[in-house]
């Protein structure tokens, strides 16, 4: 009986304050003419990083990028892909069809910032490989090089804040 005190107590606290998962999402932001921008991720960010480099100018975090808020903002030209983590607390799971016709890049919207997702059934010929010829990029999952696909997508619903 005494054990079970403490565990009463933590649920209660989970069920007032909510659950959230730790994610981390995909976004690109650019600094063109070595221009600040500012690229809003829809979801309240804890930490960012780059993930690939598209610039020659560096980027480097407090100077040339940093996340603030809801929003990832570049300068002194840098231009990158980030990975940014947040907190989600309405975790969804949807299936989304998406086709490459003549092997050119498309994209198709999901209603939130993608996390993760996988090949559910594959409709074309040409191969579906994660991060060449599918993948996902805020809140949109992309298709390239004729993958056509219905696909398992993982996404954070929680409300948009910029």
């Amino acid at each position: 009986m005494q054990g079970q005190m403490p565990v009463a107590i933590f649920l209660c606290l989970i069920a007032v304050w909510g659950t959230s998962e730790a994610v981390t999402g995909i976004f690109d932001c650019d600094s063109n003419g070595y221009r600040y921008n500012s690229c809003c991720t829809g979801v309240r960010g804890i930490s960012a990083s780059v993930m690939t480099k598209r610039s020659r100018s560096a980027c480097n975090m407090g100077n040339s990028f940093a996340l603030y808020g809801c929003n990832l903002w570049v300068n002194h030209g840098c231009r990158a892909r980030f990975y940014v983590n947040f907190d989600c607390k309405s975790m969804r799971t949807t299936s989304a069809t998406c086709s490459s016709h003549g092997y050119r890049y498309a994209t198709c919207p999901i209603s939130g910032v993608v996390t993760s997702m996988y090949v559910t059934t594959k409709h074309s010929r040409s191969s579906c490989d994660y991060n060449r010829s599918f993948g996902f990029l805020g809140n949109q999952i992309w298709v390239d090089k004729g993958c056509r696909a219905t696909f398992t997508v993982h996404y954070c619903a929680d409300s948009k804040c910029c």
